[in-house]
């Protein structure tokens, strides 16, 4: 207010405009709201980034792992055999060897160790941190990094001599392979334990099964294996092709719940199309 000589009346002022020192409690909660909707905004969005870091290491992991595949072709003739001696001793994997049936495969004994680099290593997803080592029971595929083999269309010559010893010998060739772009080599793969119906953890998994058994040459079988390919990269799993390029592929064709809840499945059509060399 003005008095006569001009001057605010201080008095008058603060009496109709009384300081506010503090907020009401709706402005505090609102503020507290609006707050809590930044935090979970920003940590939703460093969450996706971090994945898409680890997705992206995953998918040079996979270009790895097909570059060895490549060499080891070059210098053999074939793919390297994801399973030589499943039939016999069943000591021998694409990914490691083991001295006994009773202990874990050993990675730097494995075919492509020379082909990996100074380590001999495969290196490990790092998505894949939930799974249990081979001190757990039923955790027999170490080494393997959480990735598996097309072992029945890359790996072995099923589909040219059936499911037998002499098809397991030895990988195709990669001149066999009609249509690279479209024939998985490896992928993103585990395997729930304990077997059965109520699985509480996740193991390494070195073979990425296809939807159908192959029994006789080329010929697709109407039985079905327990699906191996984890989609771990939200949703997704990342796979490298016999061309070489990786792609994020998702979840399609679902079996049972107890595999659906652990996010493992198949993905593309409902047959063997994409593991199928010919």
């Amino acid at each position: 207010m003005v008095n006569m000589s001009g001057r605010v009346d201080s008095v008058a002022w603060r009496t109709c405009h009384p300081p506010r020192d503090a907020f009401t409690l709706i402005e505090l909660l609102v503020v507290m709201a609006v707050i809590g909707i930044l935090a979970s905004l920003t940590f939703s969005t460093m969450s996706a980034a971090r994945e898409a870091g680890r997705r992206a290491s995953c998918a040079n992991n996979l270009r790895q792992l097909y570059l060895a595949n490549v060499l080891y072709a070059e210098d053999h003739g074939h793919y390297v055999a994801a399973a030589p001696d499943i039939f016999g001793a069943n000591l021998r994997r694409w990914h490691g060897e083991r001295s006994s049936g009773n202990v874990p495969f050993d990675g730097a004994r494995g075919p492509l160790a020379r082909y990996l680099g100074h380590s001999g290593a495969i290196r490990r997803c790092p998505s894949f941190a939930r799974y249990r080592t081979e001190n757990a029971a039923n955790a027999f595929e170490a080494a393997c990094g959480g990735y598996g083999y097309n072992a029945v269309g890359v790996g072995s010559e099923i589909y040219v001599w059936g499911m037998s010893q002499r098809a397991m010998d030895r990988g195709m060739s990669p001149g066999m392979i009609r249509d690279p772009a479209h024939t998985v080599m490896f992928c993103d793969c585990a395997f729930p334990q304990p077997y059965g119906n109520n699985p509480t953890y996740l193991i390494e998994y070195s073979f990425a099964e296809p939807c159908r058994w192959v029994f006789s040459p080329g010929v697709e079988s109407g039985y079905r294996p327990d699906p191996s390919i984890h989609f771990r990269h939200r949703g997704r799993a990342n796979v490298v092709w016999c061309d070489g390029h990786v792609s994020a592929e998702p979840l399609e064709t679902k079996a049972e719940d107890h595999f659906t809840r652990w996010e493992i499945g198949w993905f593309g059509p409902d047959n063997n199309s994409l593991f199928d060399p010919y």
